[in-house]
């Protein structure tokens, strides 16, 4: 049996539904795996775990992956299993029509701030509705991954990256109303999904290895489509603790991810071109990358 070690993205929540089911249920077993997890304390830690062989698999997303591969990172997305809906968060008592309504001097919670990258989308966004904002408009707030906390506290004026299985679902149970301004309707390709990633020794050196552990995955992610909250309590029996504190938000949240999931597992190509020469336009790369060099196709 070969332990192989999945760094998470984040927290431990519904997003990880399809990996404790494939695993209650022995799928990793059966191809020779026992599986561990890995949480991190900073969300940005384990694509850099992962290319120096502290961890086997990491989850991420791909505008993470993109700007990383560009600067040296030998990692490769290798599997999508979550698709959602993400963007800009703001309140809705503020009248806002469009991302254009935001004025200079907007305060915007985003991960990474004070750094150009969040305010760089949003001036995008805002400019694809028609404003004239820029990044050097936009006054940056750093309350990390607290999008909703930072807006009810009065902190910011609006927050990204902002998930309607989440925030948007938080925010409306707290009883603050919110909307969402969605990364495709404002000329940006939708990177709002979940990747598997591996490095490229472990593709070069192990592929056996990682197409037992997609095929495992899948058999995970299959199972959590077609019984849905069942599915969900396999994770909750093992970590009840998640939704110890706030368990009618947690039952919301999980009742929104459940239809995120993506049971092909397949890497949206054209997807990963557009985010690719958007992320050169607004120089969130290091340099020229090729979607070749970020994602690898043969294993989904």
């Amino acid at each position: 049996m070969e332990t192989i070690e999945l760094g998470l993205e984040w927290f431990l929540n519904p997003d990880h539904v399809p990996f404790f089911v494939a695993d209650e249920r022995g799928y990793y077993e059966e191809e020779g795996l026992e599986l561990a997890f890995w949480e991190p304390e900073e969300h940005y830690d384990t694509l850099e775990m992962l290319a120096d062989g502290e961890l086997d698999y990491a989850i991420t997303e791909p505008i993470h992956l993109v700007p990383d591969r560009s600067a040296g990172v030998p990692v490769q997305g290798i599997a999508t299993f979550l698709e959602t809906r993400g963007g800009i968060q703001y309140p809705e008592s503020r009248g806002w029509e469009s991302p254009a309504d935001m004025e200079p001097g907007v305060r915007l919670n985003y991960p990474g701030a004070p750094g150009e990258g969040g305010r760089k989308m949003v001036a995008y966004m805002a400019q694809q509705a028609g404003s004239d904002l820029t990044a050097a408009d936009i006054e940056p707030v750093d309350r990390g991954f607290y999008h909703t906390d930072a807006l009810i506290d009065g902190d910011a004026d609006a927050a990204f990256l902002a998930f309607h299985n989440f925030e948007i679902v938080e925010s409306r149970h707290r009883g603050f109303d919110t909307g969402l301004w969605e990364l495709a309707d404002y000329g940006v390709p939708d990177f709002n999904r979940l990747v598997l990633t591996a490095s490229d020794t472990k593709i070069e050196d192990e592929p056996e290895q990682v197409r037992r552990f997609v095929r495992a995955t899948r058999r995970g992610v299959a199972d959590t489509v077609e019984e849905g909250r069942e599915a969900a309590e396999i994770l909750f029996d093992r970590h009840p603790e998640i939704r110890e504190e706030h368990p009618e938000l947690m039952d919301r949240i999980t009742e929104a991810t459940l239809d995120c999931f993506t049971p092909d597992l397949t890497q949206d190509r054209e997807m990963y071109e557009g985010l690719v020469a958007f992320c050169e336009e607004l120089e969130l790369t290091a340099g020229p990358v090729g979607v070749d060099d970020v994602i690898a196709e043969e294993f989904a």
